[in-house]
């Protein structure tokens, strides 16, 4: 039946989106545990083919309403994303939890606002996300086309403050929000749902993939990182990448941070270039991971200029 669902939803995406259907998502919905979906991202950086679809995004059932994590890039995703929501469920989707500003995450919010849904994101990140919306959008655009955020605006909307963390009920299905403030970003948002353990951690944990460190308090995101892996949970849901069930891979994450900001600091007191670290090549320690190559040119140097006026 559920099939028939993904299969259902397909076809209609294709018939609403007509001149976009060489542009679709054609998402499909992962049921890590009962009534708990997640839709995985591309694991590679945005691009003409993936339509800026690189984040994991998911929702979760209840007996009452329906909860969403993370709206995606775009308009046009988060418009296949309630399509789907809507085969498996006729409930209300009450809830959208933003976990960050960044355009992945965050870009199909006008979507939902469109069907009256609460957005709940940490008041720094709505900040952020009016004042380099347009900025990001524009830029977007202009690198993997127009088409693929057809209708996409930022949207003022009106935000409750919140003290965290909050337990929102979704009908016989309880969720625990919580704030981690100058991580990842300024205040990146975890959804735990208690019924299947499953945690849902937004950019605080990549897997297999280079974390990106462009608004990052990296001292605060290695302990939040410890604080994650002694959490009690049995599923993890990250950013990027797939499922992990292993705590053990959480420090993938640190890893990475942990030996860019040190690379950063040290260039920093040394009078070292970025050029003169990159032309020793890519070090070993992190080959491993993808978009590797990429992320340590992009983001080496924004730490080490952000060192060099602290």
């Amino acid at each position: 039946m559920r099939f028939l669902n993904i299969i259902l939803t397909f076809l209609l995406c294709f018939y609403v989106y007509p001149a976009l259907s060489s542009n679709n998502f054609n998402l499909i919905p992962i049921e890590v545990s009962k009534n708990v979906f997640i839709f995985l991202g591309d694991n590679n950086d945005v691009n003409e083919n993936n339509g800026g679809a690189i984040s994991n995004t998911g929702f979760i059932i209840g007996e009452n309403a329906v909860l969403v994590i993370d709206a995606g890039p775009s308009y046009i995703y988060a418009s296949n994303v309630i399509e789907i929501i809507n085969s498996y469920s006729d409930l209300p989707i009450k809830y959208l939890v933003v976990t960050h500003h960044h355009a992945d995450h965050s870009f199909g919010i006008s979507k939902y606002l469109e069907i009256n849904t609460e957005i709940i994101m940490a008041e720094a990140e709505v900040k952020r996300y009016i004042k380099y919306g347009n900025r990001s959008l524009r830029q977007l655009s202009n690198q993997i086309g127009k088409e693929w955020f057809l209708n996409t605006k930022i949207n003022s909307f009106q935000y409750k403050e919140k003290e965290y963390p909050i337990i929102l009920d979704l009908g016989a299905r309880n969720i625990i929000l919580e704030l981690y403030e100058e991580g990842h970003s300024d205040g990146d948002l975890i959804v735990k749902d208690i019924k299947s353990n499953t945690l849902f951690v937004g950019d605080l944990v990549f897997n297999q993939r280079a974390p990106t460190t462009p608004h990052a308090n990296i001292y605060n995101w290695k302990n939040y990182l410890d604080e994650i892996i002694k959490k009690d949970w049995d599923i993890l849901i990250p950013g990027h990448g797939n499922i992990i069930k292993n705590k053990e891979d959480v420090l993938q994450t640190k890893k990475w941070i942990t030996f860019i900001d040190k690379t950063a600091k040290e260039a920093s007191a040394n009078g070292i270039s970025a050029l003169e670290i990159f032309n020793k090549g890519l070090p070993n320690i992190i080959k491993g991971y993808k978009l590797a190559k990429e992320t340590w040119y992009r983001d080496l140097p924004v730490l080490i200029n952000k060192y060099e006026f602290d």
